[in-house]
């Protein structure tokens, strides 16, 4: 592949990057904030396919030498007067990402670059369809007002959107090491990409109970620590996890909310991993079958459901 088709095909997929990230968090929090149950998890589903597009445009970037853009974003919206106003957001951003691929698909020379395109703008079709007959069966919901006191609302929603803003940058963090390090440190990577998923669980939870007390929502973009070297990543995460334990079992105690109190102490106690897995990592006499089979064994539930 010449030089110039190379950084042509970086740059293009690391602006899909970006695209792929404000679709995830965009159409995550429509979910959200419709609230009814089929239509929230066709929508998880959709947000889903989005997270493998941007793992699929992540790994040609590695794979070509270049860094993938994990911590940038494109717009989101994540607020309108109605429903069927959120839904349209939605049908937009498709027909938006759909224009692009198929420019990019047009443009590039390479067949693997192009089968990635092609691939993804078959899936941006197909949404770009289930939204708008979401559109065209959803009616306005009237959300139940709130009867904490405004102070205590604020106080509130203060401290959720600090906690969502947390694993919003563990996900980018997770994420980012786990494109980086697929091809130097391939079991390393599975398990970062693994922990991202968790992360985006929790992110899920906090946003529900958020968006359940009709609070605002924090999804300004985080600045995160690209950490590079294997060592150094697990060190790292080894260090914001204890970080993590500790102020949630802390949060938990203050907070009179037993829902959140529970969902606090629940992510509490999931932030346990990553000494162990410096442990595990670091077993040279496990086999290919046996890393296979440890690795095997986690498994991604819903992203709403606590």
């Amino acid at each position: 592949m010449k030089d110039l088709e190379r950084e042509k095909i970086i740059n293009y997929f690391n602006y899909n990057i970006a695209l792929e990230h404000s679709a995830i968090i965009q159409y995550l929090f429509h979910a959200y904030t419709i609230g009814e149950a089929e239509t929230e998890n066709e929508i998880e589903e959709i947000a889903r396919e989005e997270m493998r597009h941007l793992r699929m445009f992540a790994h040609k970037v590695v794979e070509l030498g270049g860094e993938p853009a994990i911590s940038e974003r494109a717009s989101v919206f994540l607020h309108a007067p109605t429903l069927e106003d959120l839904m349209q957001l939605d049908i937009d951003a498709e027909l938006m990402a759909i224009q692009e691929y198929s420019k990019q698909l047009k443009d590039l020379s390479d067949e693997s670059a192009k089968r990635i395109l092609s691939r993804v703008i078959s899936d941006e079709d197909a949404h770009s369809k289930i939204f708008t007959k979401m559109k065209e069966n959803l009616k306005q919901m009237v959300k139940d007002s709130s009867s904490v006191k405004e102070q205590e609302r604020l106080e509130i929603a203060q401290l959720l959107n600090d906690i969502l803003q947390r694993q919003y940058k563990k996900i980018l963090e997770e994420l980012y090491q786990s494109f980086i390090t697929r091809f130097k440190n391939p079991h390393l990577s599975d398990e970062l990409e693994q922990k991202a998923i968790d992360k985006m669980k929790h992110f899920g939870w906090i946003a529900e109970e958020l968006t359940e007390k009709g609070y605002q929502i924090d999804v300004s973009l985080p600045k995160i620590d690209k950490v590079k070297d294997s060592n150094d990543i697990v060190n790292y995460n080894i260090k914001e996890e204890m970080e993590s334990k500790e102020q949630f079992l802390s949060l938990s105690q203050k907070t009179q909310l037993p829902d959140l109190q529970w969902i606090l102490e629940r992510i509490a106690n999931r932030e346990i991993h990553y000494t162990d897995l410096k442990k595990f990592l670091e077993n040279n006499q496990l086999s290919e079958k046996d890393y296979g089979k440890i690795l095997s064994a986690f498994t991604v539930g819903s992203l709403f459901k606590k």
